[in-house]
């Protein structure tokens, strides 16, 4: 392990020493760089401006790796090059408190400026960001608790009846004092007709937020509303199967829907709710955007996945450090999995089916028409289960021991190639060939949870796995032949969560909360050509030629 950790700690002086603003003396951080020529990573906008990424909400992961790297060699420049940039952010915050930051929202550090590439329309966003709020609370507490009294200010729209948006204001008035002094409805309707998108995706970072702010200054209030807003999901799950959902409310018809497909607003929210129009005909009251449990568009970050992996993640593991004030929240999420695990999960294949929230199989039916969820006469089919989903499933049985899910975590750990864990000693695969870093940490958090030795054996092969793998030039790609290395990418809070664990100090490590932040929005692409779309998918998986 000591070369492993001699590695992290050259990797972590490199960003130190070449990927902090060069231009003005600022302590903030480049998003990543070219592994191979050494350049900042950048994005090139439609208009052929270039841009120098520096996305706080995209170094999430590189903070807690930083401040873990102190914490275990003692050296305090790490985590102290962590606090700089996030008190550098807070000093830059706008009126409000919140900080500029998201998929439409960063810094050009050649500039300075706060640019986006959504047609320029910068506006402020989480989605599954989970921010590192304890260290932010370090640097400064009451930047921090306005900081997340801005983001709830900034992205609910309606308090009385929990309209909200991915899409925040920046600038919008703040009050503190009263922010939480609303009343709760506790007759809403489930799925309810709304303008706003409750995507679970922003929802679960409110509710972290809330849980988060209760958890540093014992705001009881905010953990309410965090709980409030977590209800609103459960509520509108599908009643018989307990299953979903994406988002809480169906989208109001304001207008008659475009006849012609090829129009560009065709699938616009704004004509109603878009699995109705899509699938009403065949599949009826089920079909409804909230109860869609399947993903059709291989670009998108959407579908059961963050549903059932990051928010289930997230959720459990902010549960856990509430300890008794968490017994709700992790009740309903262990609920929403073992539903999932009941009625999606295929175990011979280790595959989920694509259904409505009903819980009936759609494999191989054919998309009636054409619409936001795909195109006609394209087949439903079962995916893959994903790394992330497991280390949830994994995440929740550590907390909650539940019957139910324990089966479920072994038959994925089987087929994963993790070795056959049911039973009362696990038999695990030491020559197991897997290098996800998701993996790491899913054996890490079984050490935690049962202090059996054969789940440390195995963190130490699999850790092996990522190095190999993952760690090139100095720097960590997603392989030897990938350019470029992303900063926020998980490989170095792993491999420095292992290194703990294995001198007792695993305990000292900030805990992994979800992969963080991407930038979305208009590029101009290597080859000339124009594309909506994310630094993940258009940066980062880029090879050597």
């Amino acid at each position: 392990m000591q070369q492993i950790l001699d590695y992290l700690i050259h990797y972590a002086d490199t960003v130190l020493a070449r990927y902090r603003d060069p231009y003005h003396g600022t302590p903030l951080f480049f998003d990543g760089c070219d592994s191979v020529t050494g350049k900042p990573v950048s994005w090139r906008y439609i208009d052929g401006t270039e841009w120098e990424l520096s996305n706080i909400a995209s170094q999430q992961n590189l903070f807690r790796f930083l401040t873990a790297l102190t914490t275990l060699t003692g050296d305090p420049k790490y985590k102290q090059a962590a606090k700089e940039a996030i008190a550098w952010h807070f000093e830059h915050a706008d009126a409000s408190g919140l900080i500029h930051w998201g998929g439409h929202c960063f810094l050009d550090l050649k500039t300075l400026q706060t640019v986006g590439p959504e047609n320029k329309n910068q506006v402020h966003e989480l989605k599954h960001h989970c921010p590192f709020y304890e260290l932010m609370y370090e640097v400064n507490p009451k930047a921090t608790s306005r900081l997340i009294k801005a983001i709830w200010n900034s992205h609910i729209s309606d308090w009385d009846i929990m309209e909200m948006s991915r899409h925040g204001e920046f600038g919008k008035p703040l009050d503190e004092a009263t922010i939480w002094n609303k009343p709760q409805h506790a007759d809403l309707e489930p799925l309810r007709e709304m303008k706003g998108l409750s995507f679970v995706n922003i929802g679960n970072d409110l509710i972290y937020a809330a849980g988060m702010l209760y958890q540093l200054e014992g705001d009881t209030q905010a953990l309410g509303w965090g709980e409030f807003l977590a209800s609103q999901y459960v509520n509108s799950r599908h009643p018989m199967t307990k299953l979903g959902v994406y988002q809480f409310n169906r989208p109001l018809k304001r207008d008659e829907p475009p006849k012609d497909e090829n129009d560009p607003e065709f699938t616009y929210s704004f004509w109603g709710d878009r699995a109705e129009r899509q699938f009403g005909p065949e599949y009826g009251p089920v079909a409804k955007e909230a109860w869609v449990l399947f993903k059709m568009d291989e670009e998108a970050l959407n579908g059961p996945e963050g549903i059932y992996g990051d928010s289930a993640l997230a959720q459990t593991q902010l549960a856990r450090q509430l300890g008794a004030r968490g017994k709700k929240l992790l009740e309903w999420t262990t609920e929403g999995l073992e539903a999932w695990a009941k009625y999606a999960y295929v175990p011979e294949t280790n595959e989920t089916r694509p259904m409505f929230a009903d819980g009936k199989d759609l494999t191989g039916q054919l998309i009636p028409r054409f619409g936001f969820f795909g195109k006609k006469g394209v087949a439903f089919t079962r995916r893959p289960v994903s790394p992330l989903i497991f280390l949830s499933y994994v995440t929740n049985w550590s907390v909650s021991r539940s019957e139910k899910l324990w089966p479920v975590v072994c038959c994925m750990a089987k087929h994963f190639g993790l070795g056959e864990w049911s039973g009362n000693k696990p038999a695990v695969n030491l020559q197991v060939q897997a290098s996800d870093a998701l993996f790491l940490i899913a054996a890490l958090e079984m050490y935690r949870a049962t202090g059996l030795a054969a789940y440390l054996e195995l963190a130490q092969a699999l850790g092996g796995n990522v190095f190999h793998v993952h760690a090139h030039r100095g720097l960590f790609t997603a392989s030897s032949k990938h350019v470029y290395c992303r900063f926020d990418d998980i490989e170095p809070l792993a491999l420095i969560t292992l290194v703990a664990t294995l001198q007792g100090k695993g305990e000292a490590m900030p805990v992994f909360r979800g992969k963080g932040g991407y930038i979305h929005g208009d590029m101009l692409l290597p080859d000339g050509t124009k594309k909506n779309t994310m630094d993940i998918l258009a940066i980062y998986p880029r090879t050597q030629d």
